[in-house]
């Protein structure tokens, strides 16, 4: 009996088993049922809050386009005033380093960052041109000289940036002030390689305009990073006339410069 009873709970056992294998799946939990999933947390980013300054170097590349035109001479004909425009400079391009300093502050708004920044550098472009002496066809040979040079610029404007971890992509743009030197000569030649200018002058001008650019900025740890940016600055023109000289007093040339500037630097800045 005690046999019969034991196996009478093993079958059971079993019993339940097949059922519960065989069953089929459990049915799938109501939208009631199912947790709701957590969202995405927000993206990480350094904070670039505060006042900052800094160091730059860079290279400058001026694109100066020149004129210089024979007006004003009752004596000088056509060909003569054409021959003179033809034998001028067109542009007086100029390239090189420069080296600054920058002072600038940040407001943060989450990963949003809006700042304004001043700047100042130091290089000295430079490019002359000399025409040599060339034949004109109803007056005595000429030649001409012009030169172009700009010393400094300083900028200061606002820029907006999004900040991903630690980089910071930008936009920046403002105004910019810089000097503006430009010299011609005509200088008159006689057959014996002597002569004198007939006509001579130079202005030297501190121009206002305004530069547009952008950058990429990197935080090496709280307060240290480095930045890359181009900037395209246009400085106006700097022209002047000028009188001719004894016995040309009704002689006169009319000069003209316009400064654009594209500038690549790389900073290294320190945030307080």
């Amino acid at each position: 009996m005690k046999q019969l009873t034991c196996l009478t709970i093993a079958a059971c056992a079993t019993l339940a088993l097949a059922i519960t294998a065989f069953g089929g799946p459990e049915p799938l939990p109501s939208g009631k049922e199912m947790k709701q999933v957590a969202p995405a947390p927000e993206p990480e980013c350094f904070n670039w809050s505060g006042f900052y300054v800094g160091a730059f170097g860079g290279y400058k590349f001026a694109s100066v386009n020149t004129d210089l035109d024979a007006t004003g001479s009752w004596g000088l004909l056509p060909l003569d005033q054409a021959a003179i425009e033809d034998h001028t400079a067109n542009n007086l391009d100029a390239h090189g380093g420069e080296v600054g300093g920058l002072i600038g502050f940040n407001f943060q708004m989450g990963c949003w960052v809006f700042g304004i920044e001043g700047d100042g550098g130091y290089m000295f472009l430079r490019d002359s041109f000399d025409s040599n002496t060339f034949f004109m066809p109803t007056a005595s040979d000429k030649s001409i000289q012009q030169a172009f040079r700009t010393n400094y610029l300083a900028t200061f404007g606002g820029r907006i940036g999004y900040a991903i971890g630690n980089w910071l992509p930008y936009v920046t743009g403002g105004g910019a002030l810089g000097n503006l030197e430009y010299e011609t000569r005509l200088h008159n030649v006689n057959t014996s390689g002597a002569g004198f200018y007939t006509s001579a002058d130079s202005e030297d001008n501190d121009n206002f305009g305004w530069y547009v650019g952008g950058g990429l900025q990197y935080a090496l740890n709280a307060h240290w990073s480095i930045r890359g940016q181009y900037q395209f600055i246009d400085l106006g023109s700097v022209s002047f006339d000028s009188p001719g000289s004894f016995p040309f007093d009704t002689f006169s040339t009319h000069s003209r410069a316009e400064l654009r500037e594209h500038n690549v630097s790389v900073a290294l800045m320190f945030k307080f």
